[in-house]
């Protein structure tokens, strides 16, 4: 807090002199209300630095010639440097400090103060995000000497070594670094290109320490994430640290253009952020915070780029792995409110794809209009990230599609899981779990499933209402990133189908919607059921099944009563608007701070023109979609 003093001195009277051509006025007198106030000195305490141990902060005064003194709990502890309209000076905090407070005056003799109150706090203490100002005590044991960082980096013997608290404020941290280093190639198309942010991100204060005998490690590096002084954010929070050449160097950052781009500099899909596998997974400590600010994660995990072409974009998202080489072997907790699932093994941080510059919550949106539905989906909390302690913008917690999804919501066993793509590409299984299901495609293709004995020998082997459940939505939804692309579909390993088996346990084919970042981008008009039906164009192994089976006359008329029912009840427009508004609401507070560092999307006035669009299509959909089914499928 700031204090200012009352003016100990007004000036009362000025005289006015004025010349003409006539001669001089009369002098006259300004009344005191006349007069201009006098400027009272000024000072703050802003932050303290952690390289130089130096507390600083701003002062001002018109009358010049400043002072500033330092006191720690009444005790002087010295003059600061001025200059500059700052002020600062080296101080380490006593163990049971409480206060500092500085005094400014000027040459007149006005006073101005300003005071800074510390909680003390252990490492292990309160695993809260927000806390105020703090003087952070680590531990420390007889022989062995604790190291500590303030950037994220792991500490090491060439690290400051503790010697009493660290003081916590508001501006205490490194400065910001890593949120000015590009994250495109040079030539990335405009609108896809990195900016600079617009102003300075807020940063959190991150702690990490190990303790050493000698230059021997003893035990892990513990790491806490704190956000000093601050209102708290409406969204939770998900703090990730790193040595930042995980994500920014060159050769192995797995972030950035790198080297991989400087070797192909005219292929904007060139870059260390295209490369996958293990190989290119990077240490990462993780915690996620409520809005509370109650702590639910905190453990150290492996780190990867997620998406291909959205992996172009500056914002990337992003791919945890909670493994034993790091820690424990999941990510524990309630991270999706509703959901009977607490145990993650792999989390994605997902920015919105190909949305990121448009709407930024298409995919979570619509995913959740159709959660009354038996459909996979996946779960969606919007989320602020800080990376290595600065502001990294709006992201979406999701989980991902693997086997461990497969086990943990329909209790398959995860080594008996089977998820292709496209048209039948291993993504996970044992070679020659793609055959069933290009013997599949190949009766389809060859018998007329108008055939009753045909259709059912197809049920037999597709959960039909999954299936139409599901080409319901990506039509409706008028995906135009789909039947050629993002197409994902699963069964349990098993030799026969088992009719009586619980869901998801048949050995059937089920299908997985995501990415929906491209859906409704053409408006309410677009005709996605005459394209999927009738295009020549798109590639047969993406409408087969559905052609095909839209001759069986059971199949056909299940699908048309089905996908009326879906608009007049899962897409009403009232609904949809609705489940849009909600979302609007949840991120409406954070987009200032996300475009200001992304520009992703261009301005806030860009974003709410994006969601004006989106809300009229939601709302003009159902109309255009009846008459796109009679036109294409007749009246029921």
């Amino acid at each position: 807090m700031v204090l200012r003093p009352p003016a100990s001195l007004l000036l009362v009277g000025l005289l006015v002199l004025s010349a003409s051509a006539c001669g001089p006025e009369p002098e006259r007198r300004l009344s005191e209300a006349e007069l201009p106030a006098p400027s009272l000195p000024h000072v703050t305490i802003d932050g303290q630095e952690p390289d130089t141990h130096r507390l600083f902060g701003t002062v001002s005064s018109d009358a010049g010639g400043v002072r500033v003194e330092v006191f720690e709990d009444g005790r002087f502890l010295g003059h600061a440097d001025v200059g500059g309209g700052r002020w600062s000076l080296p101080w380490w905090p006593g163990r049971r400090a409480l206060a500092v407070e500085v005094v400014a005056r000027d040459r007149q003799g006005a006073e101005a103060r300003a005071r800074v109150g510390f909680q003390h706090l252990t490492f292990d203490a309160r695993p809260g995000l927000y806390q105020p100002e703090t003087l952070l005590a680590l531990p420390t044991a007889p022989g062995l000497r604790t190291y500590f960082t303030r950037d994220g980096s792991t500490p090491t013997p060439e690290s400051s070594r503790y010697t009493g608290p660290i003081a916590l404020m508001a501006r205490s941290s490194p400065p910001v670094v890593w949120s000015f280093i590009p994250t495109t190639a040079p030539l990335a198309a405009e609108g896809s290109r990195w900016l600079a942010p617009v102003e300075e991100p807020a940063q959190a204060s991150v702690v990490r320490y190990r303790q050493y005998a000698g230059t021997e490690p003893v035990g892990p590096v513990r790491t806490r994430t704190f956000l000093i002084g601050q209102t708290p954010y409406t969204l939770p929070v998900l703090s990730l640290v790193t040595d930042a050449a995980n994500f920014f160097d060159p050769a192995t950052g797995i972030y950035v253009p790198g080297l991989l781009s400087e070797a192909r500099p005219e292929d904007p899909g060139a870059g260390n952020y295209m490369q996958d596998g293990k190989a290119w997974e990077r240490p990462v400590h993780v915690e996620w915070f409520e809005p509370s600010g109650a702590r639910v994660l905190a453990q150290d995990a492996g780190v990867r780029i997620h998406g291909s072409g959205s992996a172009v974009l500056p914002q990337k998202s992003l791919r945890l792995y909670a493994k034993e080489d790091y820690g424990p072997k999941t990510f524990a907790g309630p991270l999706f409110p509703g959901s009977a699932v607490t145990d993650f093994t792999r989390l994605l941080v997902r920015t919105s794809g190909q949305d990121q510059g448009m709407t930024k919550l298409r995919d979570c949106v619509l995913q959740r209009l159709l959660a009354q539905t038996r459909l996979a989906l996946q779960p969606c909390r919007p989320t602020l990230v800080f990376l290595d302690g600065e502001y990294w913008g709006l992201h979406e917690l999701r989980e991902r599609y693997d086997e461990y999804y497969l086990a943990s919501h329909y209790g398959v066993d995860r080594k008996k899981a089977v998820i292709l793509e496209r048209f039948g590409e291993l993504d996970v299984g044992e070679e020659g779990d793609a055959q069933p299901y290009l013997d599949l495609i190949d009766f389809v293709r060859t018998h007329d499933l108008a055939v009753p004995e045909h259709y059912a020998w197809v049920r037999e082997r597709i959960d039909v209402e999954d299936f139409i459940d599901y080409q319901v939505a990506q039509l409706y939804l008028g995906n135009e990133d789909w039947p050629e692309n993002n197409v994902k579909f699963w069964r349990l390993r098993t030799k026969q189908p088992v009719p009586d088996a619980p869901y998801g346990q048949d050995g059937r084919w089920r299908w997985l919607v995501y990415d929906l970042d491209f859906a409704l981008r053409s408006g309410p008009a677009f005709d996605s059921l005459g394209r999927v039906l009738e295009d020549p164009t798109l590639e047969a192994w993406s409408v087969l099944l559905l052609r095909g089976l839209l001759k069986a006359p059971e199949f056909k008329a299940r699908f048309t009563e089905r996908f009326r029912w879906h608009i007049e009840h899962t897409f009403a427009g009232e609904r949809a608007t609705a489940f849009l508004d909600a979302a609007v609401e949840e991120l409406a507070p954070q987009m200032p701070g996300q475009v200001a560092r992304w520009s992703q999307p261009a301005s806030v006035e860009a974003w709410s023109l994006h969601l004006q669009d989106l809300r009229e299509t939601l709302r003009q959909r159902p109309a255009f979609m009846l008459r796109f089914l009679e036109q294409h499928l007749g009246t029921p």
